[in-house]
């Protein structure tokens, strides 16, 4: 299997330029909230405005362009979304240059921005199967969902870093140059698509939009993993709003130590990539999953506890990152590589939409309670009641995992009619 995938240079090349906008997408989570802070002394409302900007098109696209996708090519869609991503991107240093740049750009890029993003996330997941032999669709799955929960991790320091290194209109232009090279990148791509069906009439897209949604929420275990994922991304994005304006303004490191701390976070999901490869027949699916999502829960409890700009701080941070990467990691290889193992092919675009509307729906939600804690209570304080609220959010999932029955890990018959 693993030979097979190494071997597969499409696969490969899409791998690498997915690697490229996840790198550039997830640190611009990081880079435009730094830009709100350090370039208009925002408060930490419109640094959550800033952060939500990015997430609210998952609520608009999610759903019709997973109806969209099951219709069309998808190689295409990719490589419009990596070169107007780009191009979204160059708008920031473009408008600064000119002294054009002020608080409401940044609102509309970031909008403009996740946009494309949620476009490309949908379409990637959908776009794998037609990448890789049917036997390795779980190794190919797990791989770049490994990929993603570490750069998920990862980048948002990198991003901190490169805004010490290169100034915000540096760091932009980077993430510019990520996404134009992923494009060229996916261009060589060679292996053709499947023949497409019709395209769909207006007046079927609810229900085709429907039939998604019904086989994700018919199936007991992938309910109860997304229903865990939508409660996490919601309380974390939160802490992670807050977390940024904690650490730059209240305790005063500097942007590339607090990115610093974040991307050593990879060091966790690279240690949980590997883990997952064995974990699940040690210990069995519930097993691990449970526990992997205790790790990434508990882990942000450290960050409150440390209030000054000194060594300590700084390793205690890294370490709760690294706990929260190791968990968050193999938490989503087998919650991905779970559902499209249960999904029948004609039903992965819309899947996958579903999936993404009900994760990331509430992140924008995230950094708004994560904004309005910090402006109500503090940094610090809202800190803590987010990270209460992962925990309540876990315990919840424990009661969940016990009710819930995992079937054969293969689509069933009745649910592909």
């Amino acid at each position: 299997m693993k030979s097979r995938l190494l071997l597969n240079g499409d696969f490969a090349r899409f791998w690498l330029s997915q690697v490229l906008t996840s790198v550039a997408s997830k640190s611009m989570t990081m880079v435009f909230p730094l830009l709100a802070t350090i370039s208009f002394a925002a408060t930490p409302f419109e640094v959550g405005v800033v952060a939500a900007a990015q997430y609210v098109p998952v609520l608009v696209v999610t759903l019709f362009i997973g109806v969209w996708l099951d219709r069309r090519p998808r190689r295409p869609t990719l490589l419009f979304t990596d070169v107007a991503g780009g191009l979204a991107l160059l708008v920031i240093p473009v408008l600064s240059g000119l002294d054009e740049f002020h608080i409401g750009m940044l609102y509309a890029v970031a909008f403009g921005f996740g946009s494309l993003v949620a476009i490309a996330e949908v379409c990637a997941q959908a776009y794998t199967p037609s990448l890789v032999h049917e036997s390795d669709l779980v190794a190919a799955i797990g791989r770049l969902e490994a990929v993603f929960t570490l750069v998920v991790v990862a980048a948002p320091g990198l991003g901190g870093l490169l805004m010490n290194w290169l100034g915000g209109s540096g760091a932009v232009l980077m993430g510019a140059a990520f996404y134009l090279i992923a494009a060229l990148v996916l261009l060589t791509v060679t292996r053709r698509e499947p023949p497409v069906v019709a395209p769909v009439t207006r007046e079927r897209m609810v229900s085709e939009i429907a039939a998604g949604a019904r086989l994700l929420l018919s199936i007991p275990v992938l309910r109860t993993l997304i229903g865990q994922a939508a409660l996490f991304n919601f309380f974390e994005q939160a802490m992670l709003t807050l977390y940024t304006v904690y650490a730059a303004s209240v305790v005063g490191v500097t942007p590339a130590l607090l990115g610093l701390t974040v991307t050593l976070g990879a060091v966790g999901s690279m240690l949980g990539a590997v883990a997952a490869e064995q974990a699940e027949r040690r210990w069995g699916l519930k097993r691990v999953v449970v526990a992997s999502m205790a790790i990434a829960s508990f882990a942000p409890v450290l960050i409150p506890l440390a209030t000054d700009p000194t060594p300590l701080t700084v390793t205690i941070w890294s370490v709760s990152f690294v706990l929260y990467g190791f968990g968050l990691t193999v938490y989503n290889v087998f919650s991905t590589s779970t559902r499209q193992r249960l999904t029948p092919e004609r039903l992965r675009g819309r899947v996958a939409a579903t999936t993404r509307l009900v994760a990331y729906g509430p992140l924008s939600a995230g950094t708004l309670l994560g904004g309005s804690l910090g402006s109500l209570f503090g940094a610090r304080e809202g800190l803590w009641i987010t990270v209460a609220l992962l925990m309540a959010a876990f315990l919840h999932f424990v009661v969940a995992m016990k009710r819930t029955r995992i079937p054969e890990l293969r689509a069933e018959p009745e649910l592909a009619k």
